[in-house]
């Protein structure tokens, strides 16, 4: 169960790792979620060269920490 009490565990301009790639991501937005019972970010993922940055959106616990 989550504790919709809790503050979110990353801020606006934290970095944090999507769990299923690995990849190092930028939050841009922190927001509760409407259909996840935990935190949504948008977040930009800082892909390498050539690839270019690219923006999802997360919910908490598909992140963890760098």
């Amino acid at each position: 169960m989550v504790d919709r009490n809790r503050p979110a565990r990353y801020g606006i301009e934290d970095r944090a790792i999507l769990k299923a790639t690995g990849q190092t991501v930028e939050i841009l937005e922190v927001r509760r979620g409407e259909f996840v019972p935990d935190f949504v970010y948008k977040v930009r993922v800082l892909a390498e060269k050539p690839s270019r940055p690219y923006n999802l959106s997360v919910p908490e616990h598909d992140l963890k920490d760098l």
